[in-house]
């Protein structure tokens, strides 16, 4: 066997098939898996990347207004979700003109290794708490459906408080190894990069993945079956509260179809690339899984956008509220300019010389 494997222009796989057999996962030459940039892709990712942050930013601060605009007592209990969800999506969302800046730059990262940790700690806060707020909006349309008399007293603004606390508290624990493990690496150039040495990071993530996707669609199917055989079973009965419950039930199931076709791609290839790197195989040598990845991300991304368009189109409540809001601001600026009439009138009559 030679003591030392060439990588040269006459290099020839058949001279040493059963060292590579041995040792196919541990060493893979560099130079035959040349990673090739795609200039014309980055820029795409970057454009696609200031309009989320676009859409996303004024759409979910939109959400948010219109939202606290009724009063606390007449809010609904999905409401103080809905609200939670917008502040994930807008935090997140703020983050992205730096990796759109980065993308434009061949991925170069030029903000410092403190922003570089905290950007992707915003990134894995708003992927957990998205998927639990989700998850708890599910089950409150279970509850509300399938077991209302039985649960009846937990459906409270109070309790949905608690459960909201509760999941911030849990998303922000969870997304530190996702920022401690972010670094700068400085080898030639400065990216902002996952530090995928870590058998730690490896193995926490293939644990999340499971435990804060896999598990909570699970548990997400199982609501809306049940729902729907709920509803099944009681069609006719009272046909106003049927249509008012099909239609929560309608906006919240598009949301978290939304959510689940949004990261669904990301966590599959997510899953084939720790796969790889379990075998400590390079991902350069599997363009299909890094672009993969890649792309995954920017669809992901894009869910941050999503579901103020969603509430605009099936949420009658949410066009409602938004029509009286534009009414009252309206009325409001009217007042205003009126009083700002009459008190120009005053002022200038009161200036005008008595003859």
């Amino acid at each position: 066997m030679p003591t030392e494997v060439g990588v040269t222009e006459s290099y020839t796989y058949h001279n040493y098939s059963s060292y590579l057999e041995d040792y196919y996962w541990d060493y893979i030459p560099e130079e035959i898996c040349h990673y090739e940039n795609l200039p014309f892709v980055n820029v795409a990712i970057s454009v696609l990347y200031y309009l989320i942050f676009i859409v996303g930013s004024t759409g979910n601060m939109f959400v948010i207004l219109v939202m606290m605009f009724k009063e606390r007592r007449r809010r609904r209990l999905v409401d103080t979700f809905v609200i939670n969800l917008a502040l994930a999506d807008l935090a997140f969302v703020f983050t992205l003109p730096f990796w759109a800046a980065s993308a434009s730059n061949n991925h170069l990262w030029t903000f410092g290794s403190a922003f570089c940790k905290l950007s992707s700690y915003i990134v894995a806060v708003n992927k957990y708490s998205s998927i639990f707020f989700l998850t708890c909006m599910s089950i409150d349309r279970y509850l509300a459906i399938v077991k209302l008399l039985n649960f009846r007293h937990i459906r409270t603004q109070k309790y949905a408080m608690t459960i909201s606390l509760v999941i911030w508290f849990s998303s922000l624990l969870l997304a530190i190894p996702s920022g401690y493990f972010r670094k700068s690496d400085q080898v030639n150039m400065t990216y902002c990069i996952e530090d995928t040495d870590s058998p730690f990071l490896r193995t926490f993530n293939l644990t999340a993945i499971n435990l804060t996707f896999v598990l909570p669609v699970i548990i997400i199917l199982f609501c809306y079956c049940s729902i729907l055989v709920s509803l099944a079973q009681h069609y006719g009965h009272s046909k106003k509260l049927t249509q008012r419950r099909e239609n929560s039930l309608k906006i919240v199931f598009a949301i978290v179809s939304a959510f689940i076709l949004s990261w669904l791609p990301f966590n599959v290839f997510k899953t084939m690339a720790l796969y790889l790197q379990f075998h400590n195989a390079d991902l350069s040598c599997w363009p299909v899984v890094s672009r993969g990845l890649a792309i995954a991300s920017c669809i992901a991304f894009l869910n941050s956008c999503v579901n103020p368009i969603i509430y605009a189109f099936l949420d009658r409540n949410f066009r409602q509220r938004t029509s009286w809001m534009s009414a009252y601001v309206y009325a409001g600026l009217g007042r205003r300019r009126s009083r700002f009439s009459s008190g120009s009138a005053v002022t200038e009559s009161s200036t005008v010389p008595k003859v």
